[in-house]
């Protein structure tokens, strides 16, 4: 089924699964510190990297560090995605410590939903990519985006993330295979008679 034929725009979308790829909902407390409550329309997918590159820092570690620090650190996002797993940590439709530009009008935190891709070494990066690139295409048609609202971290505070990316010239091909994902699913879409 699918879920954007169902929904009103900027409400959560309510995922479940990306293809095969389990998504697992665990949000951070309401009222903690990393969670500012803050209802917001959805301009945008912000693309992060973890930079933390330990064996073992794949999504549910990175969802374990969220919850662990939520009541003393404004830090927060809305998915980690690893090679085999994606962690949702608040809803779609609430402002998130993401973009390192406070809730800013116009900018990531207010209007992003946050996406951080795991670099842990034992995890198959490629793989992350791969993941990453489904969801942000899945979000991008339930929110009725275009991959031009697909942003780095860095576009709103001039920080180099996602680093391995950016580093490696791979940040257009990132945004090519999102794209081909959207016209997948719009096709997908259209042979289930939407």
């Amino acid at each position: 089924m699918l879920l954007w034929l169902f929904k009103t725009p900027d409400e959560d979308a309510g995922l479940t699964y990306i293809g095969d790829i389990p998504v697992i909902s665990n949000f951070l407390p309401e009222g903690s510190a990393s969670r500012p409550g803050v209802k917001r329309d959805i301009k945008y997918i912000v693309i992060h990297e973890t930079d933390n590159f330990s064996a073992g820092a794949d999504a549910a570690a990175h969802n374990k560090f969220l919850l662990t620090n939520a009541d003393t650190q404004e830090l927060s996002w809305h998915y980690t995605v690893d090679d085999h797993e994606i962690y949702h940590n608040l809803p779609d439709d609430e402002a998130a410590y993401h973009a390192s530009d406070h809730l800013e009008k116009n900018g990531g935190n207010l209007n992003g939903i946050g996406i951080e891709l795991c670099v842990n070494e034992d995890g198959d990066y490629e793989q992350t990519l791969r993941n990453g690139e489904l969801l942000a295409a899945t979000l991008l048609r339930e929110y009725g985006l275009s991959v031009k609202d697909v942003k780095k971290h860095q576009d709103f505070s001039g920080k180099v993330c996602p680093a391995r990316l950016i580093e490696n010239g791979r940040w257009d091909e990132f945004l090519d295979r999102v794209a081909r994902d959207c016209q997948a699913l719009k096709e997908q879409e259209k042979q289930q008679g939407g």
